[in-house]
């Protein structure tokens, strides 16, 4: 079903896909929690505070104009950018990912540019990155089941932000892979002929910052394993409510949007631990997931359009009430790619 909406941009809503693999994490018809999306004013309050105004109701007297906020850009080299309220600070440089120690168990993509934003008014974080095309030779549709693969299965919505975007800290992951060989080099004897299943798990020390406390959410430490003779690693997830699959077209682009609501709500210690505001206690985190690219999106090899290079941009929010789809879809309307 597609609607077009004030802005120009077209949006799809793809109905009617069994989603098989996230039955290991969440009931498949179970629908979104009525609390997150039910509470209309809360939202019109997030969208305010992000620097965009909702529509002011016709009045058959003077108008007065208001001021506009101004908005700022950020660009990366190859030209794509993004323009948002002056809420938003860039964080220090950050390295490209993955992390060496998930990069032989992420899926095959190459980063080539990455920042990433924050809001601290919002408790809001926002990455953006230029990549190569993964999903090549595929469609619309085998993205859509790929994504909905369950947690742990290395290339679902919850994998691909684990390895990408909110990876557990360094020191975690250093720790984590060390205890893994080490318990891997004991396990391993000169008269065994075949290598014991191993699992270890490290749960990660995090930093009162925005970037360690959506690591957490998303996954709270890091899974080593060794499973017929096959190594991984993987986030430990908590409980997630995947959504429908939505096709967003806006400035030339076509993005395919993911969303991952998580069922885990804050308690008073994690909100002291990471400062948040005590109102926070019970809030739920959200994260989404968008891969773009000039329309139409590069699916197939074109002669013509060689070598594209596709968007991906993430995002992860909390709060009472509604979730953060309307903030997500309105950011990525102010995406532009030359």
């Amino acid at each position: 079903m597609a609607l077009l909406m004030k802005g120009g941009i077209v949006r799809t809503i793809l109905f009617g896909f069994v989603m098989h693999g996230v039955a290991a994490q969440v009931p498949q018809q179970s629908p979104p929690s009525p609390e997150r999306d039910g509470a209309v004013r809360q939202s019109g309050a997030l969208l305010a505070q992000l620097g965009w105004a909702q529509p002011a109701e016709q009045s058959s007297g003077p108008s007065q104009a208001q001021p506009e906020e101004e908005l700022r850009r950020f660009s990366l080299s190859s030209g794509a950018s993004i323009d948002v309220s002056p809420d938003w600070i860039e964080r220090e440089q950050m390295p490209l990912p993955p992390s060496p120690r998930l990069a032989p168990f992420a899926p095959q993509v190459t980063f080539l540019e990455f920042t990433g934003l924050e809001s601290p008014k919002m408790h809001s974080v926002l990455r953006i990155a230029m990549t190569t095309n993964p999903f090549l030779g595929g469609d619309e549709v085998a993205l859509d089941v790929q994504m909905h693969n369950a947690a742990g299965s290395g290339s679902g919505l919850a994998d691909y932000l684990f390895y990408f975007f909110f990876s557990p800290p360094r020191d975690c992951l250093d720790g984590g892979s060390e205890a893994y060989r080490k318990a891997k080099g004991q396990a391993e004897s000169p008269d065994q002929t075949v290598s014991p299943d191993l699992s270890i798990r490290t749960y990660c020390k995090h930093a009162p910052t925005l970037a360690d406390f959506y690591s957490r959410e998303l996954s709270p430490g890091v899974a080593f394993q060794f499973t017929n003779g096959v190594e991984r690693a993987s986030g430990i997830y908590p409980e997630f409510y995947l959504t429908p699959m939505e096709k967003v077209e806006a400035n030339g682009l076509t993005f395919y949007v993911f969303e991952a609501q998580g069922r885990m709500q804050l308690d008073l210690a994690t909100v002291d631990h990471f400062n948040l505001p005590d109102e926070m206690q019970g809030a739920q985190p959200d994260f989404f997931w968008a891969v773009g690219a000039p329309s139409p999106f590069p699916f197939f090899r074109d002669p013509q359009r060689k070598n594209v290079q596709v968007i991906q941009v993430a995002y992860a929010g909390i709060g009472l009430g509604p979730n953060k789809r309307g903030i997500f879809l309105r950011l990525l309307r102010q995406v532009h790619s030359p």
